[in-house]
C-alpha cells in the first residue's frame, strides 16, 4: 500500500501539476507540498478536502491510494442464463444486496421496468448492459460513489 505522501504525488503528476501549482492552488508553499510527498509532514486534516476536490480524487483515495477497477471477463456464451445480476446500495448504516437472474434484467430492461427500479441517474450507467451480457462477459460493470451513498452492478455466475 502506498502511503499518504505517495498517493498524493501520484494524483499531483496524473493532473499535469507542478508542486507549485498545486502550493499556489491550496495557498500554501510548494515546500509544504514537498514535504506531503515525502512523507515528513501531512496536510491539515481540513486542508484534505480541498486537496482532493483540486486533484479530483477523495480524501480516501488520498489516504488509500487509487483502487484498481475489476476485471471484466468473458465467459462462455452458453451459461449465460445461469448468471445473476448482484446490485449493492450502500447508504450510511444500511446495505442492501440484490441477485436477480439475468433473464429477469434483461426483460425489466426491455420493458423499462429496472429504469424506475434503480433510479434514472443509475440506469444512464448502465445502458448497454444486455449487450454485455449476451456477449457473455462478467464482472464489475458499474461502481457509482456519491458522497454516503454506493452503487455496484455486477454480473456473475449464479452459485448454489
Amino acid at each position: 500500500m502506498k502511503t499518504i505522501g505517495e498517493n498524493i504525488a501520484y494524483f499531483r503528476k496524473k493532473n499535469k501539476l507542478t508542486q507549485e501549482e498545486l502550493a499556489e492552488k491550496l495557498s500554501v508553499t510548494s515546500q509544504a507540498v514537498s514535504k506531503w510527498e515525502c512523507d515528513s509532514s501531512y496536510p491539515d486534516i481540513t486542508g484534505m478536502q480541498s486537496l482532493a476536490k483540486i486533484l479530483g480524487v477523495t480524501v480516501d483515495d488520498l489516504l488509500n491510494g487509487e483502487k484498481a477497477l475489476p476485471e471484466i471477463i468473458e465467459a462462455p456464451k452458453e451459461k449465460i442464463d445461469r448468471r445473476i445480476v448482484l446490485i449493492n446500495v450502500e447508504d450510511g448504516d444500511t446495505e442492501i444486496t440484490t441477485r436477480l437472474p439475468v433473464s429477469f434484467v434483461k426483460k425489466s430492461i426491455e420493458n423499462g421496468s429496472f429504469k424506475e427500479m434503480i433510479g434514472e441517474d443509475a440506469f444512464d450507467h448502465i445502458g448497454m448492459l444486455t449487450d454485455m451480457i449476451d456477449s457473455g462477459l462478467t464482472g464489475s460493470i458499474v461502481e457509482v460513489n456519491t458522497g454516503d451513498t454506493k452503487i455496484s452492478i455486477k454480473v456473475t455466475e449464479y452459485e448454489n
